[in-house]
């Protein structure tokens, strides 16, 4: 039964979005002629002459980009807190035994990996390998 009345019920909520974005849009509307008609009615005011200031027309619009971040000395002082306390952030006292190894391993060079699979390589040599063991696989299979 539902199912029946499901179009109608959609075309009724479209049609209250509808009306209420309108009276919304006259409201507006209504407001800005008040506001025009209000300033209309006061000629005593000196309104300022339409357009840009004869200055502001002569000044090129095209200005050069000035760089809004400044670049300074590196400044822990606004890690200190509100009370200015030294925290010790990121120092560990208790644990430099265990940054030894660290610098050792750091110091030592490591030893060439010999590179895994096939070392493929177009020299004589390694063509004839090639060539002699295809021929054996060959007599393998038959």
């Amino acid at each position: 039964m539902l199912e029946s009345f499901f179009p109608l019920i959609a075309l009724f909520l479209v049609y209250t979005a509808i009306a209420a974005m309108s009276k919304t849009a006259k409201k507006v509307s209504d407001n800005r002629k008040s506001y025009s008609a209000s300033r209309s009615a006061a000629p005593a005011e000196a309104e300022p002459a339409e357009g840009p200031a004869p200055e502001a027309a002569a000044a090129p619009r095209i200005r050069e980009m000035q760089p809004t971040i400044r670049v300074s000395e590196h400044d822990d002082s606004v890690y200190t807190g509100s009370m200015n306390a030294v925290t010790g952030e990121g120092y560990d006292p208790c644990h430099d035994e265990q940054l030894k190894p660290l610098t050792r391993a750091e110091t030592i060079e490591p030893a060439p990996a010999a590179a895994p699979g096939l070392q493929l390589h177009w020299t004589g040599d390694e063509i004839v390998r090639g060539f002699v063991v295809s021929e054996i696989l060959k007599r393998k299979g038959a």
